[in-house]
């Protein structure tokens, strides 16, 4: 199973295969180095708010210029266990940034047909358990809602239009999309791996002067049979600041099913947000982008059930003005 992980580190799309033709590197370690995509940034971040379900330290840049190629090589050392075990806790506890929300599209990119949009709203908070969204999606011909909660005991409840009760949604259909113009699901916009236990490091990996260390959450037993054929996902972190840079969905025969691929951010009142991320499905190529619109930052919902972990009766309220563009 080891090997085979590392082999998966190999897969690469054409066109970055050719960049590595253009730039060969040594294989100066045992877990094969390979380049992913990722955002570049200009100075260290003080945080980040993943558009939908939890929050994310921010991307820094791993600034190696000036230095020699084989200097640059040396970076690449894989991690103890130890290691692993400090840097998952470190990334885990940078995912809640306090109370916001966020005004977003959907959109879905197939390979070939007609684009489709659908506009939500989001409210996000935290409990003990772990972040908390509740997400408002307006479709053409409803508007539906969603409950998500994060961390060691994730779960999804739906609000029914008709009767307005909500409904828990089973694990195995998570992967369901959200709605019928877009392939997203509440498995994406959660992102429940992030608190997996079971995990494996698999090794380093870099592009120009980012490194970054990977690891396979696998599964738990309540999604076994689930209708992805996920096994696990192998998150990319990268080694100064512990963010995540891309997220590859696996089956049990390594394939790389599903990818999640954060594109760009932008800074606002002092919080970088992830203004684009492509969830896109390595199978058929289409793929479905959420872009953040309007943002609230640095909110206070200490008086709104939400910030509880409690489904609220009415969202936060915040006016209208205190939104602001993300550009």
């Amino acid at each position: 199973m080891r090997s085979k992980l590392k082999q998966l580190l190999k897969k690469l799309p054409i066109r970055r295969r050719r960049r590595l033709k253009k730039r060969p590197t040594l294989d100066v370690n045992p877990c094969n180095p390979v380049a992913i995509e990722g955002p570049h940034f200009p100075v260290k971040p003080v945080g980040l708010l993943l558009p939908l379900s939890l929050s994310l330290c921010m991307l820094g840049v791993f600034d190696t210029a000036g230095q020699s190629f084989r200097k640059r090589l040396e970076l690449l050392k894989p991690i103890d266990h130890e290691e692993g075990v400090q840097m998952l806790s470190t990334f885990r506890q940078m995912w809640v940034v306090g109370d916001f929300s966020l005004k977003y599209s959907i959109q879905f990119i197939p390979r070939r047909g007609k684009r489709q949009e659908v506009l939500g709203t989001l409210w996000g908070s935290s409990s003990q358990e772990g972040p908390i969204s509740l997400i408002h999606l307006h479709t053409e011909l409803e508007e539906r809602q969603f409950f998500l909660k994060n961390g060691p005991y994730a779960s999804v409840m739906e609000r029914q239009t008709q009767s307005g009760e909500w409904t828990k949604i089973q694990a195995l259909d998570w992967f369901q999309p959200i709605d019928e113009t877009v392939t997203i699901n509440p498995f994406d916009l959660m992102m429940p791996f992030v608190f997996w236990p079971d995990w494996e490091y698999i090794g380093v990996t870099k592009k120009g002067s980012r490194v970054a260390h990977a690891f396979l959450m696998k599964a738990p037993s309540q999604l076994t049979g689930n209708p992805l054929g996920l096994f696990g996902v192998i998150v990319y972190l990268d080694e100064n600041f512990n963010a995540l840079l891309r997220a590859d969905y696996v089956n049990a025969e390594e394939d790389v099913i599903r990818s999640l691929r954060l594109l760009d951010l932008k800074k606002l009142d002092g919080v970088w947000l992830p203004k684009t991320v492509d969830v896109l499905d390595e199978i058929t190529r289409n793929k479905t982008r959420l872009v953040i619109k309007e943002a609230a930052v640095n909110r206070n919902f200490s008086d709104n059930p939400l910030s509880r972990g409690l489904i609220p009766q009415s969202v936060p309220e915040i006016p209208i003005y205190d939104y602001k563009l993300v550009r």
